[in-house]
């Protein structure tokens, strides 16, 4: 019981970044509306959209960011093969914009209370990491939230994200002039600092 109580609140914990949420067309402006679960073959349709390299990406992320607000489209997502190496691939692209776009489609991951759904999330988290000296102020705080949601949600998360250096990333971002950076970067730490092993594994 009272580890389901500390799962709540760890959940209540997590942040979500949704300022600029563009619903897909016929939703309503503004209301806050979980879109319905895609099918197997709808979210296929949209990781073919995004593999295929066409002029339309942005707008295929922006789709796959919306229908990735649903917990049961999130979960389909991450079980197509070649999904997240996608993803990445255009997390890691040389066009901000895409970019940007793909760090709100994995910072809606992130949000997931499914564990399978963060640990699908590991092979980013070198780039989250690599990306926190970002060049734009949304971009470095989506990538520290991220990150933050992905430490609550998965011990695996965290004993990757140790070795890769996330404490001197994080000291180097306490440097930030911006509030925001400074927020998001105190949000990572005290995900650290709540873990089961930070006594042993993160405080020394």
């Amino acid at each position: 019981m009272e580890k389901k109580a500390r799962r709540q609140e760890q959940l209540v914990s997590k942040r979500l970044l949704r300022e600029d949420s563009t619903p897909e067309e016929g939703a309503q402006d503004g209301a806050d509306v979980v879109p319905d679960p895609l099918s197997e073959d709808e979210v296929l349709e949209l990781l073919r959209g995004l593999q295929r390299g066409s002029e339309d990406r942005k707008r295929w992320l922006g789709r796959l960011r919306w229908a990735l607000q649903n917990e049961d489209t999130q979960q389909k997502f991450v079980r197509l093969d070649g999904s997240i190496r996608t993803l990445t691939g255009l997390f890691t692209s040389s066009l901000a914009d895409l970019q940007l776009e793909a760090a709100r489609c994995l910072h809606e991951l992130s949000h997931s209370s499914v564990p399978t759904v963060a640990e699908a999330c590991l092979p980013v988290t070198s780039y989250l990491l690599t990306y926190l000296s970002g060049h734009s102020l949304e971009f470095t705080e989506l990538c520290l939230y991220t990150l933050g949601n992905l430490i609550v949600e998965s011990e695996a998360v965290r004993k990757q994200l140790l070795p890769q250096g996330i404490i001197p990333v994080l000291a180097s971002c306490i440097q930030s002039p911006h509030e925001a950076v400074l927020e998001g970067v105190g949000y990572v730490l005290s995900q650290l600092l709540q873990a089961k092993e930070a006594p042993t594994e993160i405080i020394p």
